[in-house]
This record gives structure tokens, C-alpha cells and sequence, in this order.
């Protein structure tokens, strides 16, 4: 009875210190660390804003097929160690509290969404991680009864990592590189698109360029972090 009363075991994700059991699985001091993102972003990808403009550096010459994309974190410190913990180390768990610090900022956004779609892996890549983050992250949207579709969409294009490409090369990379398997599932539909990290909006822009010609009305897009490229 103690035990059920006053659970022990729970460990804050960060630091590792016991904690009181609570959704995002995070002491309060880390809490308070986390790089979250406040005050003004930009209009459409998110990311913070330092001055009096209302897009950033990379949106104001870009030209984007989703509506909008938002992210709880920027992708720095905490946060950039956990997303990749999950990624390349197969910490499935971490995914449970990430995507509910997602789940927050979405509703924060008071969006009316008809569809949740995971960001597809190639086969050969998801065999040799074992997983989709990307579907991982969309744990908290099954739980509160979102539909979540992880077959409307498939990678179809093996491309190589972005993460040493600039802006034209991640563009170019993933040119082709997704299918649209069911216009059913997305004609007329709000949809929105799941991903781990906003760089620069490459992979976005791909895939709701995709959705949108097979008949979606909408396209937003969540992340749980929005890597820092300009200081405008």
C-alpha cells in the first residue's frame, strides 16, 4: 500500500534524480533548464525571433507548402542529447515524455487537426534503427484519441543524412522522396505532420507539398525542437 501511495523508482530523464511520477518524467530544476521556446516566433517555422520582424531570415525568401510548423525546445543543450539518445542510442522510452511536451505546445496552439502524420523512414533505414522516432513521438496524440495514420505516407526515395547538408542540398536531397499511398486518407483534411528536429524546413516542405497535391486542405507541422539558425 505504501509502495501504490508513494511510488518510488521514477528518475528525471535529464539528470537522474528521483522524482514524484508526472507526464513529462522531468525534475523541476531541469524543467527549468530546458530550452524552451517563449515570446515571439516566427509566423510560419517557429523559430524565435530577436527583433521586431515577424519571419525569420529563411522564411522571408522561402516560399513553404505547410501553413505553419511549431516546437516546444529549440534544439540546444538538454534537449539535443535526449532527442539524439533516442534516435541512435534505441532509448524508446524517452519518446513517452518528449511527446508529451509536444502534445503540449500543440494544443497550446488551439488547432483543429483531422489527421496526424509521422515523417516515414525508408524501409532500409527503419530496419537498421529499429523504429521511427517520428512515429514514437506521436505517442501522446494516440493516447488522447487522435487519429494518427502511419500507411497514408511513404518514404520512397533513400536519401542520405541531412544533417551535413546546407539549405539547397537538403532540398534537392529529398526531391521525390515521398509517396502519398491513399488520397483518401488526406483529401479535405487537416493534417498535421510529426518530426523530431526543424532544421530547415526541407523535409516539411517535401512532404506537405505531397499531402497538399493529393487533396489536403491543410498542412501544419510539430517538432520537438527547431535548431537555431538565424538570430534575426
Amino acid at each position: 500500500m505504501i509502495n501504490v501511495l508513494f511510488p518510488s523508482g521514477y528518475k528525471c530523464v535529464v539528470c537522474g534524480a528521483e522524482i514524484k511520477p508526472n507526464v513529462f518524467s522531468v525534475c523541476d530544476t531541469c524543467f527549468k533548464l530546458l530550452p524552451h521556446i517563449a515570446g515571439k516566433v516566427c509566423l510560419t517555422c517557429g523559430e524565435p525571433l530577436f527583433s521586431d520582424a515577424n519571419y525569420c531570415l529563411n522564411c522571408k525568401n522561402t516560399k513553404h507548402s505547410f501553413t505553419k510548423c511549431f516546437a516546444p525546445f529549440t534544439f540546444e543543450n538538454q534537449i539535443v542529447k535526449l532527442i539524439h539518445n533516442l534516435k541512435y542510442d534505441g532509448k524508446k522510452y524517452l519518446a513517452k515524455p518528449l511527446s508529451n511536451f509536444m502534445f503540449k505546445c500543440f494544443m497550446e496552439q488551439n488547432l483543429k487537426v483531422d489527421l496526424v502524420v509521422p515523417v516515414p523512414l525508408h524501409t532500409s533505414r527503419q530496419k537498421e534503427r529499429g523504429f521511427n522516432q517520428a512515429e514514437e513521438l506521436c505517442n501522446a496524440f494516440v493516447s488522447h484519441g487522435f487519429n494518427v495514420n502511419t500507411t497514408c505516407v511513404s518514404r520512397v526515395k533513400q536519401t542520405t543524412t541531412q544533417t551535413n547538408l546546407n539549405k539547397v542540398e537538403r532540398k534537392e536531397n529529398l526531391l521525390g522522396a515521398f509517396k502519398v499511398n491513399s488520397r483518401l486518407d488526406v483529401k479535405g483534411k487537416v493534417v498535421l505532420i510529426v518530426d523530431d528536429v526543424y532544421t530547415t524546413g526541407a523535409t516539411f516542405n517535401e512532404l506537405a507539398s505531397v499531402l497538399v497535391k493529393a487533396g489536403a486542405s491543410k498542412v501544419f507541422g510539430l517538432t520537438c525542437a527547431h535548431t537555431m539558425l538565424n538570430k534575426s
